[in-house]
């Protein structure tokens, strides 16, 4: 393998090869030096509430089990049976009071820890089985909500990690005292696409939407017209930190109709102001669309859902191969939301953003 970016990237002129989007080559160098050393968003902790819910995701090319084994403590657990390697989760999520391999009936705690080989008396007696559970990942920290997951024991720690892009997320996801959850199980689908195009649309690639997207605006022409949805790059805002991660800020533009895009809901703004300082309450007035991207490959949207009413979505680009990605996409709402707005936040957050949304 190369041990540079000879080849690819030419910083000097600005560019950066097709091959970089294709190549075995590049994903593989990708998996060892970005996804199996960065922090990488696994889901959200309202997806595990009970002591013994389990989601199974991916952390770098491993398949992890997300587990709540008590009620304050998140563990990520390699979906490996230490005997032969069997995968022990074959369901997406889940309920239980320990995993089972389903080759040799090896079982373990919710914790990881081994609770029997069922044939222990086959092994030595000094064999020390406490040293036979399932791996774990050396680093998960939760931030309002969102579970990150480290395979490198010397990362710094995740708010480290997240910089100044934290103040914005925390706006987005503890806006309220309870907080945001998931209103259902990600959609979860693959395509023929490498995953740093899903990473760059959202981090300041604002050039495709009007071509891209341009299904919303053709079924809604008339309304797309006169209140200006077109002047895409109209009062909007780029961000970019240190730490790689981005987003951008678009707001209501000059002359639209303020009564028709109220851009939160009005019974939750005081929880707003009760949960957030002076100035992240000023970032939510009039803010009409937020997208930004989470180095390497969680995204984020809060779009208008209608008048008043927002679906925040989370995106996860996650690597298969140089051209192949599986997406999963997260709708979320305030816990303090009425049900109705949260059925119509997530009816919209599927329509626009799901398998087979408008967007898509």
């Amino acid at each position: 393998m190369k041990s540079d970016a000879t080849g690819w990237v030419d910083k000097e002129r600005g560019l950066v090869s097709r091959e970089a989007f294709v190549s075995e080559e590049v994903y593989q160098l990708e998996i060892e030096r970005i996804f199996n050393r960065s922090w990488i968003y696994l889901g959200h902790e309202t997806e595990i509430p009970a002591v013994g819910d389990y989601v199974v995701r991916n952390l770098g090319n491993a398949p992890v089990i997300v587990v709540r084994d008590t009620p304050d403590s998140v563990k990520v657990l390699l979906n490996s049976c230490r005997h032969r390697g069997a995968k022990l989760c074959r369901a997406d999520a889940g309920n239980t009071k320990n995993f089972v391999c389903p080759f040799h009936g090896w079982a373990y705690e919710i914790d990881g820890a081994l609770r029997t080989t069922g044939f222990d008396h086959h092994f030595r007696d000094d064999t020390d089985f406490s040293a036979m559970g399932l791996i774990p990942a050396p680093n998960v920290e939760s931030f309002h909500g969102l579970v990150f997951a480290c395979w490198d024991k010397d990362a710094v720690p995740l708010r480290d990690y997240l910089g100044d892009i934290g103040w914005y997320l925390e706006t987005f996801f503890k806006r309220t005292p309870g907080g945001m959850e998931v209103l259902a199980p990600p959609h979860r689908w693959r395509t023929k696409a490498n995953w740093k195009i899903g990473s760059l649309n959202f981090i300041g690639d604002s050039q495709h939407s009007p071509t891209t997207h341009i299904g919303p605006s053709t079924l809604d022409a008339a309304r797309t017209i006169r209140d200006g949805f077109r002047k895409h790059g109209q009062d909007s805002f780029h961000v970019v930190t240190d730490e790689g991660h981005g987003c951008t800020l678009t707001y209501l533009a000059p002359g639209m109709p303020e009564k028709n895009y109220l851009t939160h809901p009005e019974a939750l703004k005081p929880l707003y102001e009760e949960s957030l300082n002076t100035d992240q309450v000023s970032m939510l007035h009039h803010l009409r669309v937020c997208v930004g991207t989470i180095f390497p490959n969680m995204s984020f949207i809060e779009s208008q859902a209608g008048a008043g009413e927002k679906a925040l979505i989370i995106r996860l680009w996650h690597p298969v191969s140089g051209t192949e990605m599986e997406v999963l996409s997260w709708v979320f709402a305030e816990k303090e939301a009425d049900q109705g707005y949260k059925d119509r936040v997530l009816r919209n957050g599927f329509h626009n953003f799901g398998a087979a949304g408008v967007f898509e």
